[in-house]
């Protein structure tokens, strides 16, 4: 009698790139809708907390994506269960919440850059905001190469954040698992993060020597959020550029958000505009080579997930103090 054949096995395969991306579309999708659904019912409340609501989107992600690609949620987002994906281990074990939440983290911290950066200054006043934002900025890059850039040619489709946490991708099942030994290659995955790591510490050492200090701004002006300390605005940012060509233009302009009044109504563009120009005006009437003052404020929310901006700008010739644009 003759032996039965071994059974067939149907492994599937790793995640290619694109389809990656594609099932991180549907999920940004889906937490759009989601941020959309909420602002009907909670949109006097979203107007109030302005651009700070952004921290409520990053919990929800953190929340959506860290939980469901774990143990917990099968290893599969939405957008991933939709395709047929899932987060795992190289042993095909599914990963742990903690794990989970740093291989997100990684990935989110190139969407809410800014935002920390902002929290960062917020808490900590004594930071400069110039850098931070060179600091976060120069993480973002160096995630970004490693976590986007660098998956498409890994023979095991893995990025940084992947490396981090050891987890894989897969589509339809595991993969066959010699066929992954055989790709596998631990000494290449350790170049990489430490390439990582060796890029961002490089990097923001040429970031920090060759940061140039703003243009020196009229006194007072160099407090740029005293400008506005006892207006209802956030996020206030001061830029003073100098344009040299034809003719040399140096123009100073206040950036801000204006949030909803706590009562609820309409925000008071046109009251903060007319303290500020006041203002920039006093501070700048002493200083000759200041030739146009202007603000940029903006208005609405953001919670991260889902935001709904209008923005007004009004640009001041100094000598003329007529309106530019």
């Amino acid at each position: 009698m003759e032996d039965a054949p071994p059974p067939v096995v149907a492994y599937g395969r790793i995640a290619g790139f694109w389809i990656r991306v594609l099932a991180d579309l549907l999920d940004a999708t889906f937490l759009g809708a989601v941020g959309w659904l909420l602002s009907l019912p909670l949109r006097a409340l979203f107007l109030r907390l302005g651009e700070d609501g952004v921290f409520i989107g990053l919990a929800l992600s953190l929340l959506y994506a860290g939980v469901l690609q774990s143990r917990l949620g099968g290893g599969r987002t939405l957008g991933k269960r939709l395709l047929g994906l899932q987060v795992v281990r190289l042993d095909g074990s599914l990963l742990s919440v903690d794990r989970s939440l740093i291989r997100y983290a990684a990935v989110s911290f190139m969407v809410y850059q800014n935002s920390i950066a902002l929290a960062a200054v917020t808490l900590l006043p004594f930071l400069h905001i110039e850098w931070v934002q060179i600091v976060t900025g120069t993480l973002s890059l160096v995630l970004f190469l490693g976590c986007v850039v660098v998956v498409p040619f890994h023979p095991l489709k893995r990025g940084l954040h992947d490396l981090l946490v050891g987890s894989i991708v897969i589509r339809g099942g595991m993969p066959d698992p010699v066929r992954t030994n055989a790709l596998k290659n631990d000494g290449r995955d350790r170049i990489i993060v430490i390439g990582a790591a060796t890029l961002l510490a490089v990097s923001l050492l040429i970031s920090f020597v060759l940061a140039r200090p703003a243009s020196p701004l009229p006194a007072g002006i160099a407090r740029g959020r005293s400008l506005a300390a006892d207006l209802p605005l956030q996020n206030v940012r001061v830029t003073d550029t100098l344009e040299l060509g034809a003719h040399r233009s140096r123009t100073i302009m206040v950036f801000g958000f204006v949030p909803a009044p706590p009562g609820g109504g309409e925000p008071d563009f046109a009251g903060a505009e007319q303290v500020l120009l006041q203002r920039l005006r006093g501070q700048t009437s002493a200083s000759s080579d200041v030739d146009r003052i202007g603000t940029n404020l903006r208005t609405g929310f953001n919670i991260g997930i889902f935001s709904s901006y209008r923005s007004q700008q009004r640009l001041e010739d100094v000598a003329s103090r007529q309106l530019v644009k």
